[in-house]
């Protein structure tokens, strides 16, 4: 288990990375969706971005060693599947 100089505000980086790498990509996806037009093929490139950010938050998710979750990454688990499902409800 890490001591409390291995923590970045209470929680493992990795975990950290991987929650605000998976914020970051909903983020930019929400983003393409509001804009998103079906008769504009340069969005295709764009999407073809999103894979690749797909691929990095999926990395981050691999790098994280799965054990029990600490009252703080907990929390801050909570909050960022919170924020990210208030903007996706926002879209409709």
């Amino acid at each position: 288990a890490p001591d409390d100089t291995d923590l970045v505000d209470g929680m493992r980086k990795d975990f950290k990375d991987a929650m605000d790498s998976y914020e970051a990509f909903y983020d930019s996806y929400i983003e393409f969706l509001k804009s998103y037009d079906a008769g504009n093929l340069t969005m295709l490139a764009e999407y073809t971005d999103f894979i690749s950010k797909a691929a990095d938050m999926d990395q981050k998710f691999s790098e994280w060693e799965s054990e029990d979750l600490n009252d703080a990454e907990l929390a801050y688990f909570i909050d960022v599947q919170a924020r990210v499902n208030k903007k996706l409800l926002e879209l409709e």
